[in-house]
């Protein structure tokens, strides 16, 4: 068979050698492919590991295929029960794929692909996976080191896709500040036809910098186009003349590691190729995905952050970048997992709440108030009117004072209320 005839050393040279540069069929199918650069590689590989299967440069499988589609069709039949011995069904769905838009660009007409694509196995049933619980995403985060802590966070928060780390650079992380808090502006595959927008949380954007800081501490000169994922700087023999973007596939197999250490999650399916509860990678993408719907942010605007289409509602839907932050801010508590971003936030609302209470709102009102609109001054605003609102129902039992004020006037039989957040305090008489 051709798979076990084909030798090591020709194998490699096809994987890595050829290239759309220097071949022109891979070059037409480089040029065809109008997705994001790392899926463009992705179909260019997936010929690559046929032609060595065949024994075949790329135009040479074109000439094959168009002097016979019947014996293209075998030999390709062939690959899939050869490879179909260690890939699951959608990666040769992809090969499948990858080679008929290869053939498709070279002009190659007649292969029969339904009738190949009665020898793929089954694909099973999609979405059994889930996005992991923060719980869990907090216990990975526990045991990652600082680089893995910074990958985990920006899979996290960004939602972005883990094929953007091979081409993030420190250009396309910019500071921005919105409610006080300062955290980072993403820009997805620069310069790219899919590039696109989103931000990080405080808490990544934090550990970000101190990555930053570490491996300038360690002699590496960073400037806007270093970079921002690359070589282990905790290695002994780190070399910082020397740093590399890390392959995707590396990053993938390191988060493998990283949950089969931990054991956090479980076999939902058993067999040649397992599954699991949630993704290595993906499962953090829906993670963000879903922390998002929970904090009420639009359905919409989570899928733009997220760079998916939006069909015909994209010539019409174009929010502003101060739009999407906004937006975006509304998620930030629902998305921080390690830092006290989280916790003062929720201390705040809530703090918002009872003086709402103690204003004299009711219960079912305040729970129907989406606070996260109002600004400290609208809010301030609203619980003074009410205050005075309340005053003037009960014959002005109530006091607004300078809280420097309230020791004189509980000394002369006042009672305390509550404190207002521009420094005035609320006494009544006692009944």
């Amino acid at each position: 068979m051709c798979a076990i005839a084909w030798s090591i050393n020709r194998k490699r040279q096809y994987l890595g050698m050829e290239s759309s540069q220097t071949c022109e069929s891979l070059r037409r199918l480089d040029a065809s492919v109008k997705l994001a650069p790392d899926t463009r590689k992705n179909y260019i590989f997936a010929v690559k590991h046929y032609c060595a299967f065949a024994n075949k440069s790329p135009d040479e499988v074109v000439r094959h295929a168009r002097s016979s589609t019947r014996r293209f069709e075998d030999s390709f039949i062939e690959f899939i029960q050869d490879k179909g011995r260690d890939s699951s069904p959608s990666t040769l769905a992809f090969h499948r794929d990858s080679l008929r838009r290869f053939l498709e660009v070279n002009r190659v007409a007649g292969v029969n692909w339904k009738h190949i694509s009665e020898f793929l196995p089954r694909q099973k049933k999609s979405g059994q996976d889930r996005a992991p619980t923060a719980d869990e995403v907090r216990r990975i985060l526990d045991v990652a080191s600082l680089r893995m802590k910074c990958l985990v966070l920006y899979l996290c928060s960004s939602g972005a896709r883990i094929g953007s780390l091979a081409y993030l650079r420190w250009r396309d992380v910019e500071e921005v500040e919105v409610e006080g808090l300062k955290l980072a502006r993403v820009t997805i595959y620069r310069g790219e036809q899919e590039e696109y927008a989103t931000f990080v949380t405080p808490e990544c954007y934090r550990y970000l910098l101190e990555y930053r800081g570490l491996r300038e501490r360690l002699g590496e000169k960073l400037i806007d186009a270093s970079f921002v994922f690359a070589s282990d700087p905790n290695k002994r023999d780190f070399d910082p003349a020397k740093v590399r973007p890390i392959a995707v596939t590396t990053w993938k197999n390191m988060l493998r590691e990283l949950l089969t250490q931990l054991d956090v999650r479980a076999t939902i399916r058993e067999g040649r190729h397992p599954g699991y509860e949630f993704k290595q990678a993906h499962g953090y993408r829906k993670f963000f995905k879903t922390r998002m719907e929970v904090a009420g942010v639009k359905p919409i605007i989570t899928e733009l952050l997220m760079g998916h289409g939006i069909g015909v509602a994209s010539s019409y839907m174009k929010p502003s970048a101060e739009e999407l932050l906004t937006e975006y801010a509304k998620g930030v508590p629902s998305l921080t997992i390690l830092s006290r971003e989280r916790d003062k936030t929720d201390l705040k609302g809530e703090m918002k709440n009872q003086l709402l209470l103690v204003a004299g709102f009711k219960p079912e009102e305040v729970e129907k108030m989406d606070l996260s609109k109002s600004s400290d001054e609208e809010f301030q605003k609203m619980v003074r009117e009410k205050l005075l609102g309340v005053m003037a129902n009960n014959g002005s039992r109530q006091k607004v004072i300078p809280t420097g004020e309230v020791e004189r006037y509980i000394s002369q039989g006042w009672e305390y209320v509550a404190t207002l957040p521009d420094d005035r305090a609320v006494l009544k008489l006692p009944i």
